[in-house]
């Protein structure tokens, strides 16, 4: 019976997604003597493995704030390499707001959504690590504005259908922290990827970030730097899966850096429901084609580290659950796979 290969990704546009939804990856476990199996298949109890990095899950390609806490909890994963984005990001304000600029928002509330129930709150650490990137460019701190903790267990858009005929019925489009700024109750909210996209489009919250903040400030967050990971029981007892999965997420990279359209047309759906349009306006699409190619390198170690004292500074990771980055990283898989580039 053919070893099972458990795979997740989020919703990046990664070259794991590509090749789930042109049936090669499937091939590729065919050929190594495994069955590709997706985790979201295998129902929500299951699911939690996403962000835990435990059984049933196998592979991994996403963001990198649960595999990070995951492995402060011990080492129930490697990471076999990393891949890099520039995606949109927004400030957003209400139209009748004060706020002209980033550097207005001193003082400021700021809408942080909050899930305590949540396995690891990525979508809270990334809104946070948002502003502070963007606030720490115009020199003010987290110290200097109000953080408002906004609960976001339920992200069900309370949008009646119809209201914005410019966006398709989107399940998380405006989510408690955006109602927060709509309600009076923040100031302002923090979006990226194709939720930036949105907010901009649909003309309901007035965007403080320019196209100048967009190009000159750094952006070290979740969808930044996507690490590819395994869990290791099963790096330990099926090397040659491991090889074979990072062959092909090598080979569909190229692929997808020659047939551009064809891998926006292909993972568009898969990036909170896109559509190839909003793809295009969400990334930078030059810098993501040259960087689907898994890597382990100086710049994977940094950017990682920083996001990993980050969640230290903010108490997902315990201090005394601090770990090396060089140990964490098992680079003999990826250095196989990549033997016959």
């Amino acid at each position: 019976m053919a070893v099972q290969a458990v795979v997740s990704r989020c919703p990046v546009a990664t070259a794991t997604e590509y090749s789930m939804k042109k049936t090669w990856l499937s091939d590729a476990f065919e050929s190594a003597g495994a069955e590709f199996v997706l985790l979201q298949s295998l129902g929500a109890k299951a699911g939690r493995a996403h962000f835990t990095q435990t059984a049933p899950l196998v592979f991994r390609e996403g963001g990198n704030i649960p595999p990070l806490w995951a492995r402060s909890q011990g080492e129930r994963c490697v990471l076999l390499g990393a891949t890099f984005q520039k995606e949109r990001r927004g400030i957003f304000v209400r139209p009748d707001s004060p706020i002209q600029r980033v550097a207005d928002l001193h003082g400021k509330r700021l809408a942080i959504p909050v899930r305590p129930a949540a396995v690891v709150d990525f979508r809270k650490m990334t809104m946070l690590h948002g502003f502070r990137d963007v606030l720490r460019w115009y020199g003010i701190s987290l110290d200097e504005v109000e953080l408002v903790p906004v609960s976001a267990e339920n992200i069900v858009s309370s949008l009646k259908p119809g209201t914005m005929d410019s966006l398709r019925n989107n399940d998380d489009f405006l989510t408690e922290d955006f109602q927060a700024v709509i309600n009076g109750k923040a100031d302002a909210a923090f979006a990226n990827s194709i939720k930036a996209v949105r907010h901009d489009r649909a003309g309901i919250l007035r965007n403080v970030m320019t196209k100048q903040d967009q190009r000159d400030i750094p952006n070290v967050n979740n969808n930044a730097v996507l690490p590819l990971t395994c869990t290791k029981p099963f790096c330990d007892e099926h090397p040659e899966v491991v090889v074979a999965y990072l062959k092909e997420v090598i080979r569909a990279a190229r692929e997808a850096q020659q047939n551009q359209e064809d891998f926006i047309n292909t993972v568009c759906s898969g990036v909170y429901g896109a559509t190839p349009d909003e793809m295009r306006d969400a990334f930078d699409l030059p810098y993501l084609f040259a960087n689907r190619v898994p890597v382990l390198n100086d710049k994977v170690f940094e950017m990682l580290e920083e996001e990993k004292q980050f969640l230290i500074e903010n108490g997902v990771i315990r201090p005394e659950d601090d770990y090396d980055l060089h140990a964490w990283a098992a680079p003999q898989f990826l250095a196989e796979a990549m033997k016959e580039e």
